[in-house]
């Protein structure tokens, strides 16, 4: 027989149930995404014209900058052409850089440096290349003179376009804080020693024996304390500028000796700067910018109208400012020039607040303060209320005011049993003072009575205030970022330039490319 194959008996059916049982899903596996390597190298064509649109704003600073004569930033250019040297950076590029981080809200150097190696703007502006924050930062204050001139040309580009009219300015103040904590405001003593701490810190540095391996260390921390010996030798200068000018503070920075404790919006003080601002107001456009000390603005609007015309060629038409501005000097001289002045009138509570206090401060009764006194106008004389006579003395014009003198004898006051209630401290006769308003304050006083000027002056705060709210919250420009008020001028103006560009683009640029646009 032949041998076959063993095979294990199969059944013929499968009889197992199986519908109660779930059968196995098929197992997915781990997904699978495309990883991130960064441990790698490309090299990438990049379009630089192409990395912003056509309507880009650094695009328009670009162009605006262009059209100025840059001539004197040029000029301090050593490096020329056929000669030695390396060359200098286009002053068309660090001004184009500088305006268009204001314009971002970008005030800082090192933020500057690092934006150009990845933002498609700052990479546009500078063609790829990069900058070094010690560049942009010692080309924001080295060109003073320069500077005002583009500003002057600014405004000369502004005006050709109609944007600057001079028909009406209004004048205002705001207050910066200083790049200086109030922490370092040390009286005089604690100054001198300070500064003794830091020569002799100088000195030691010095005295070291340069190390090849930690040279620049070295000269850092020595250029950096002799810098700190400087700050404190102006912070002593300061004290003595104080002294000369009977100013009440006993503190100076040790960081920022130029700023001041001034008070804020919030009700609070902190070293700060008083930024003045003269705002056309056809577009509210600035024409004129200037940093000051002072915490009021009582004597600033004749320096801003002085600098109004250097700009300009040419006075304002009109002035609108606000009680803080406004004086008898003030409204004279203006109306001395042609300049239309508009603003609150000064009142007479405040004449009468400060009268009052001087009565006090020289222990004169209620009883016996001039309004107490009666004048005869036939006489041209003054009754005390005692009945003794008060004669014409002598006559002073101050504060746009006539002050006519009218003085008691020396006898009749030092035998009078009220001597010690009208004029205790008074060796002589008493006197007092009849005031006439000269011809402009009285004009002035009632042009401020009529519907029109109180409706121009109704219109100040939204063009002075506007341009004030723009440079904090659109700039960023809340604290300076420069110290000493020669630079913080210059930051002001650079904020200055930045915002009328800006109004520029907005109102004269983008609808001209939208133009173009819309017909290609």
């Amino acid at each position: 027989m032949p041998t076959s194959e063993h095979h294990p008996a199969e059944p013929l059916l499968d009889l197992t149930d199986t519908s109660s049982v779930t059968p196995e899903s098929p197992d997915p596996g781990v997904p699978r995404v495309q990883p991130v390597n960064r441990a790698q190298l490309q090299f990438r064509m990049v379009d630089v014209e192409g990395l912003i649109p056509e309507d880009h704003p650094a695009r328009a600073i670009w162009e605006f900058v262009g059209r100025l004569d840059l001539s004197r930033f040029t000029a301090e250019i050593r490096a020329v052409e056929g000669g030695a040297g390396r060359p200098a950076y286009d002053p068309q590029l660090l001004i184009s850089l500088w305006i268009y981080s204001y314009s971002q809200g970008v005030t800082s150097a090192r933020a500057i440096e690092r934006l150009c190696t990845h933002d498609p703007a700052y990479q546009w502006l500078t063609g790829l290349a990069g900058i070094s924050a010690h560049t942009l930062s010692d080309y924001r204050v080295a060109h003073g003179d320069a500077l005002r001139e583009v500003f002057i040309q600014v405004l000369g580009v502004l005006s050709a376009a109609g944007l600057v009219t001079l028909e009406r300015v209004t004048h205002d103040g705001t207050r910066i804080r200083a790049s200086a904590a109030s922490k370092r405001f040390h009286r005089k003593a604690r100054v001198e020693e300070a500064l003794r701490e830091a020569r002799a810190h100088v000195a030691a540095l010095e005295a070291m024996p340069e190390d090849e391996d930690h040279r620049r260390q070295q000269t850092a921390r020595a250029r950096a304390q002799r810098e700190k010996v400087e700050r404190l030798e102006a912070a002593l200068q300061t004290f003595e500028q104080l002294a000369a000018a009977k100013s009440r503070g006993d503190r100076v920075s040790t960081t920022d000796p130029d700023a001041r404790v001034m008070k804020q919006a919030d009700g609070g003080t902190a070293p700060s700067y008083n930024v003045q601002l003269s705002t056309d107001a056809t577009h509210k456009l600035i024409v004129a910018v200037d940093v000051t000390q002072a915490g009021s603005d009582y004597h600033q609007l004749l320096p801003g109208l002085h600098r109004i015309e250097q700009n300009a060629g040419q006075p304002p038409i009109q002035m609108v400012v606000d009680g803080g501005y406004i004086s008898h000097d003030n409204i004279v001289a203006l109306a001395a020039r042609g300049v239309d002045l508009i603003g609150p009138a000064p009142t007479e509570h405040a004449a009468h607040a400060n009268r009052t206090k001087s009565y006090n401060s020289r222990g004169v009764s209620p009883a016996y303060e001039a309004s107490q006194f009666l004048y005869a106008a036939s006489s041209d004389t003054y009754r005390c209320p005692q009945g003794k006579r008060l004669h014409y003395d002598a006559v002073e014009v101050r504060d746009g005011t006539r002050r006519l003198r009218y003085k008691a004898l020396a006898a009749d006051c030092q035998a009078c049993p009220a001597k010690r209630f009208c004029c205790p401290r008074n060796r002589e006769g008493r006197s007092i003072e009849r005031r006439a308003y000269v011809a402009e304050i009285q004009a002035f006083r009632a042009k401020m009575q009529t519907a029109a000027a109180r409706a121009i002056y109704r219109e100040r705060a939204p063009v002075a205030e506007f341009p004030n709210l723009w440079i904090k919250a659109k700039l960023g420009l809340r604290q300076f970022r420069v110290r000493g008020i020669s630079n913080v001028r210059l930051e002001a103006l650079w904020a200055a330039l930045t915002y009328d560009i800006q109004q520029w683009i907005r109102l004269c640029w983008k609808p001209k490319i939208a133009t173009e646009n819309a017909a290609a």
